[in-house]
């Protein structure tokens, strides 16, 4: 990595931890939170263009395209995250999401520089990745990725806004018992098969829990009547989202299925992986059918937005982190 690459990434990273500290500050009086939100948002979009920059020019420096390692790929999850929570600003002015958005972005920018150097250094591609299908296939993946988080994300909002707070320490504690397992697994030497335990446990219990937390009469036709403004919107927020990672998800795993069969001879073959994207897709497409009958409360489609936001997170790095192995294993660094 040149020392310009170096200076950019720097830059994006700490424009998103500086706009998540603004966004907090940004909960004063009116005037002063206006003025917060415009500076947070601008921070954010300076990081965004060094971080674009940046993934530019180390596809020029590689003389291929940037996305081949896990490093690269929280490049653009980080990239996908950003502009994501600054297009949904630009569409719906919302301001709480800022703050967890940058959190995330700045989490994936600290994962990705607690990786090896070899990782982060410019290297030739493995046989397996000379294809022309990895640049049609993985980046609709990570940026699909990037908007369920997003909409995970909106969830724990809306439990926020609509005062279900009891189910949202349930969902919270529940992403932070996953990703401690899935950072554990990444980095140290813990007994992968108890770290898999924590993260199914935890993944299981805990939406059980904020469901359980939930009225009983919390009907669809009957949730809205004690949904503030807020929570509705980020209901629309995280369905926006939804809308936006579910097809690109689809054309990552039509792709894959291509890209396999052109490497290996055969479209499926129920890699770890591959399955768990399927399984994530089935989940979203339950998401999206349940939103439109509106079978669901606002409530509830949060907690199940949360349990999209768990099955991406074990998609995306779990199966490498907790060593379930398979095709496509790149995670574990010890």
């Amino acid at each position: 990595m040149s020392d310009f690459q170096l200076y950019l990434t720097n830059t994006a990273g700490l424009s998103s931890v500086a706009s998540f500290w603004v966004f907090v500050a940004s909960n004063g009086t009116k005037r002063f939170n206006s003025i917060a939100l415009k500076v947070a948002n601008g921070v954010m979009l300076v990081g965004f263009i060094a971080l674009t920059v940046a993934i530019v020019t180390r596809g020029i420096e590689a003389q291929r395209f940037p996305l081949a390692n896990l490093y690269e790929s929280l490049l653009w999850f980080a990239w996908a995250t950003m502009g994501g929570f600054l297009y949904l600003c630009r569409s719906y002015g919302i301001q709480q999401l800022g703050w967890l958005a940058s959190l995330l972005a700045a989490t994936m920018f600290l994962y990705g520089s607690w990786l090896p150097s070899s990782q982060h250094d410019i290297s030739p591609l493995v046989p397996a990745l000379v294809s022309y299908w990895r640049q049609i296939h993985v980046p609709p993946l990570i940026v699909s990725y990037a908007m369920f988080f997003l909409a995970g994300l909106s969830g724990l909002l809306n439990l926020w806004q609509s005062g279900r707070l009891r189910s949202l320490a349930f969902c919270v504690g529940t992403i932070i018992a996953a990703s401690s397992a899935i950072g554990l697994g990444t980095f140290s030497k813990v007994d992968t098969q108890w770290l898999q335990i924590l993260f199914v446990a935890s993944s299981v219990i805990g939406p059980f829990l904020a469901f359980r937390s939930l009225p009983v009469k919390d009907a669809a036709i009957e949730q809205s009547k004690a949904s503030s403004k807020a929570a509705e919107m980020y209901d629309d927020v995280g369905y926006r989202c939804v809308a936006i990672g579910f097809p690109l998800l689809t054309i990552g795993i039509i792709t894959g299925g291509l890209w396999a069969n052109h490497a290996w001879g055969s479209y499926w073959s129920w890699d770890p992986k591959e399955s768990m994207a399927l399984v994530t897709w089935l989940s979203y497409a339950a998401y999206i059918h349940l939103r439109i009958q509106r079978d669901l409360s606002a409530e509830k489609l949060s907690i199940v937005s949360v349990i999209g936001l768990l099955l991406t997170l074990l998609t995306y790095l779990g199966f490498n982190s907790l060593g379930f192995g398979g095709l496509h294993s790149y995670g574990k660094f010890k």
